[in-house]
């Protein structure tokens, strides 16, 4: 009997043993569920696929923040990976004490709701994603983006003369592979946070690099300056397509085309001018062609002789400077001009480079005889008297324009004492002329040995007046 007591006291101890290990453990287990519900972020919790069971605010916070920071970024360029980097690289990072607070909200919110058993859940919770943008910026420079291929600059747009098409072209820009700073941020700015705010990311975020990135060329081929600028070179090209001038040399002419005209442009990207140095060229050409002026004579008398006429003042000459100047300007005119060249000097007549034009005074002083010719045609011929063959009195040998005509006209000299009225006067060099002679008694011969004059041509009174009505001032006279 006292055995079964002793048994069934024994057994009432274990059972209250067992009572309490059963309440301590009950209690530390709803301890244990009330230390993680309230103190960590709870059991069976993910956040954003991440187990956060147990782990404190703090932690979690810390964790995801570091992970955010580490997600990979590779950007791709031209189909090939140039650059790889991380959010936090990139100046991207999580608002921790904002993270926190939100974490704390969701802790609460849970172990009210789920109390010491909640079930399995995998969470995600608001987060605000901020930007270093100093870091931001210098993790774009265009150093960190190592292409396989060197980086070229775009090229401005620009006017430029075509030989093919004979006309100025706008040459398009170009654009090249150097990367535009402020371009690059705002584009990977606008590619990346959308994928990083609210849905926290897991794998790595690509970015593909356009050619809109790349700097633009200043100047484009719409750029109006350059559309004026080949207008107005193209018009002035245009211009010089018309201009011819065509020399006059009385009947004969000499063409200056419009292909020579256009071979003497200076076409550069920026003007079309005209080559002076070869428009000189050309007119120091024509000058050495038609002057007669200031050079030896070749003449043929009316006896069929050649001879050579050393004193030669009679003439034309092309005022090259002149010339230049009016040339120049006809170009600049863009129009075909006829006309006959600028001259210093100008003669009576003239037909090619025959200044004489069959209208000309041929005198003999070997054979004392005058020819007077007009057209072509022989008008009159005479015997004359000239100067004495003596120094001081001798007749100019040479050829020049008659400078005037008077009549009447008086003839005078301190030096030789005379003072003689002539109805016809026309003096052709150095006060020597052709005048009548009516104190002469004879004419031609040998006459002038003796009755010689001061330099002048006597003529009977007749001559002098078929002359006189016949010629103008500037009308050739040949002495020899």
């Amino acid at each position: 009997m006292k055995s079964k007591k002793k048994s069934k006291k024994i057994y009432i101890i274990l059972l209250v043993v067992c009572l309490l290990v059963m309440a301590g453990l009950v209690a530390g287990l709803f301890g244990y569920a009330h230390y993680m519900g309230t103190k960590t972020m709870g059991s069976r919790i993910k956040i954003f696929g991440e187990d956060v069971s147990g782990r404190s605010v703090e932690e979690t916070a810390g964790m995801l923040a570091d992970d955010f920071k580490k997600v990979p970024v590779t950007f791709q360029e031209n189909g090939e990976t140039d650059y790889q980097t991380t959010l936090g690289d990139l100046g991207y990072s999580i608002n921790e004490k904002q993270l926190k607070q939100d974490l704390e909200t969701l802790r609460d919110k849970r172990w009210k709701e789920g109390g010491f058993f909640p079930k399995q859940e995998d969470l995600m919770v608001a987060y605000q994603v901020e930007r270093n943008d100093e870091t931001f910026s210098a993790a774009l420079t265009e150093e960190h983006f190592q292409l396989s291929t060197d980086r070229v600059d775009s090229t401005d747009a620009y006017v430029e003369y075509n030989s093919d098409q004979s006309a100025y072209v706008i040459v398009p820009e170009t654009l090249g592979n150097h990367m535009d700073q402020a371009a690059v941020e705002a584009y990977v700015e606008e590619q990346i946070r959308p994928q990083i705010e609210g849905d926290f990311p897991k794998t790595g975020l690509n970015v593909d690099i356009t050619s809109d990135l790349y700097r633009k060329a200043a100047v484009t081929q719409d750029a109006q300056e350059l559309q004026e600028k080949v207008t107005t070179l193209n018009a002035a090209l245009q211009k010089y397509k018309g201009v011819s001038v065509t020399y006059t040399f009385g009947k004969e002419t000499q063409v200056l085309d419009n292909a020579t005209i256009c071979s003497w442009l200076v076409i550069s990207d920026e003007s079309v001018s005209v080559d002076t140095a070869q428009a000189q060229e050309y007119i120091k050409n024509l000058a050495t062609k038609y002057n007669t002026i200031y050079r030896p004579r070749s003449f043929t008398t009316t006896g069929g002789e050649a001879i050579t006429i050393e004193g030669n003042e009679y003439g034309y000459r092309v005022d090259q400077e002149g010339e230049l100047t009016q040339l120049l300007a006809d170009i600049d005119g863009g129009a075909a001009v006829t006309r006959e060249p600028v001259y210093s000097k100008s003669g009576y007549s003239r037909n090619g480079t025959d200044d004489l034009n069959g209208s000309y005074i041929e005198v003999s002083l070997e054979q004392q005889h005058l020819w007077l010719y007009k057209n072509g045609a022989l008008v009159t011929e005479t015997d004359i008297v000239s100067g004495l063959p003596v120094e001081g009195r001798e007749t100019y040998r040479g050829a020049w324009p008659i400078a005037y005509k008077a009549s009447p006209f008086t003839l005078s000299s301190d030096v030789y004492g005379y003072d003689t009225t002539v109805t016809y006067w026309m003096p052709f060099v150095y006060g020597q002329g052709l005048h009548d002679a009516s104190w002469q008694t004879s004419f031609g011969g040998d006459t002038y040995k003796t009755k010689g004059s001061h330099g002048c041509i006597n003529l009977p009174p007749d001559q002098a007046k078929i002359i006189y009505e016949t010629i103008d001032k500037g009308y050739p006279i040949l002495l020899y």
